[in-house]
């Protein structure tokens, strides 16, 4: 078996008297698409702070590529390769779609200095910034500001920023929120087919569970802290313990 792409040992978190990750033991396999769902509370957003490194750990240990990144900064695991999106979008609404995505490429290149520069496709970071929108469906609106995009189009565009970044790892926290259903369908076709390219796996946050059964190849589920079921949609849909706490009629529709 190959070494998993991110692990945690032992891995626990309390806000006061609220314990919201239990000792987590968890080992996130390369080109698979996880997405981490329970109810409110769970400790779902904690735990992607903490390997995200948003927030540290009280004790446990997190592994990257192999690495120790526990109390690595962020600036350090995203370089490493280790990058995620939040709930609320995060764009520069001024600039074009392209010049979003031209920022952190030129940041990943090592010439952030050139981000004082007037923007040019026509450089390698330029031609590289163009094969991202590609990517992300996006190429019909590389002149467009980001401000005018619809909510599913922003969203998309901040999937290509952090593709910018060129992860290995990329955390997605409710891609899907507040969209219509053509939008969700654009955002889940966008993320099936960058993870087919194999060059980087997905853990996502999300509440909607079509999203999380048609897009998902494992599925965690924790309450109040605890893991209480990992596996395949099928494992989720018949496990009563999970029925029990979260999804209710939801397993039988």
């Amino acid at each position: 078996m190959s070494r998993p792409i991110l692990e945690t040992r032992a891995l626990r978190k309390a806000f006061g008297r609220v314990l919201v990750a239990n000792g987590l033991d968890l080992a996130f396999e390369e080109g698979a698409i996880t997405s981490v769902i329970g109810p409110n509370g769970a400790g779902k957003s904690t735990l992607i702070n903490m390997l995200s490194g948003l927030i540290a750990p009280d004790s446990g240990d997190i592994f990257f590529l192999g690495r120790q990144i526990t109390r690595l900064p962020i600036y350090r695991r995203v370089k490493m390769g280790l990058c995620r999106s939040f709930q609320v979008v995060n764009v520069f609404p001024e600039l074009t779609a392209f010049e979003n995505i031209e920022i952190p490429v030129l940041a990943a290149q090592g010439r952030a200095a050139r981000l004082l520069s007037p923007l040019s496709g026509e450089t390698p970071a330029g031609e590289e910034a163009s094969a991202i929108l590609s990517r992300v469906g996006l190429s019909h609106a590389a002149r467009s500001t980001a401000t005018t995009l619809s909510h599913g189009d922003q969203r998309l565009l901040e999937i290509g920023i952090a593709l910018g970044a060129r992860p290995r790892l990329l955390f997605l926290d409710e891609p899907t929120a507040g969209m219509n259903p053509v939008e969700r369908t654009k955002i889940l076709d966008g993320i099936k087919r960058i993870s087919a390219e194999g060059k980087t796996t997905f853990v996502i946050v999300e509440h909607d569970m079509d999203v999380v059964f048609s897009l998902s190849d494992r599925i965690i589920v924790l309450h109040h802290g605890d893991i209480i079921a990992d596996g395949t949609k099928d494992d989720i849909q018949s496990s009563s313990k999970v029925r029990e706490v979260y999804l209710g009629d939801e397993v039988e529709e």
